[in-house]
């Protein structure tokens, strides 16, 4: 019963959560808990759950009479702090994950590939897609959490799951299809990560990474000025 449950929040989180990085709810609109209880036709318990987790993740806020409303998207200044974030742990990862040299090219290779897969689906020109989006979002990231599967520091891989949350209200930019997709330019990026990686060249990685971070920063501040979400983590 109590792995059901977690499967169900889970479930419901997610459901939530599409309509959020939809942009279904302006910002400031309130998330009524028995409301979306009837129209996910559960109860309301997995909602408050997922609510609580979505509120870590900052993309709902909690508000004294009103309950939970829709927070508004990230502004320049902190998405310029999350990038900065970023770029200190996964560099502190990536460069700790050299250590286990051959594994790691091998990760990284097959969540290259995995991407690349995802984004000749997606076509050159983004996707209004939900569910394809998102399988994007995935393969994205989980090229970077491979730093964090090698690096063999169990806070360095907290730290950066708390920042991967974060990460959604970048996202939450998105609305009716980016006009700007950049998933393919950040697959090249993650490219030459992964070739300065094959060389076993350490500071060029480093470089490499900080280059992509430095990019996902630029597109996503322009996209946001834009009103176009960005496909890149």
């Amino acid at each position: 019963m109590a792995v059901r449950r977690q499967v169900l929040r889970a479930e419901v989180e997610e459901l939530i959560l599409q309509r959020l990085l939809e942009s279904q709810w302006a910002p400031g609109s309130r998330l009524s808990i028995d409301g979306l209880a009837r129209d996910l036709e559960v109860s309301p318990t997995p909602v408050r759950e997922a609510m609580v987790s979505l509120e870590r993740s900052g993309l709902v806020e909690y508000v004294a009479l009103r309950g939970y409303v829709v927070a508004p998207p990230l502004d320049a200044a902190h998405m310029t702090e999350l990038l900065d974030a970023r770029k200190v742990v996964e560099s502190a990862a990536l460069g700790r994950s050299f250590r286990a040299h051959d594994a790691l090219v091998a990760d990284l290779d097959e969540a290259h590939r995995t991407h690349a897969e995802v984004l000749a689906r997606i076509g050159e020109d983004g996707s209004d897609d939900y569910a394809l989006l998102n399988e994007h979002f995935r393969a994205d990231w989980a090229f970077h959490q491979v730093f964090f599967a090698h690096a063999d520091n169990r806070y360095l891989r907290t730290m950066v799951e708390n920042l991967s949350t974060y990460s959604h209200r970048m996202r939450q930019t998105w609305s009716g299809g980016p006009e700007t997709f950049d998933g393919h330019i950040a697959h090249h990026e993650h490219g030459q990560i992964l070739d300065m990686v094959r060389q076993h060249h350490h500071d060029g990685a480093l470089r490499a990474l900080s280059a992509h971070l430095d990019g996902v920063l630029a597109r996503s501040l322009s996209g946001a000025e834009g009103g176009a979400g960005h496909g890149g983590a």
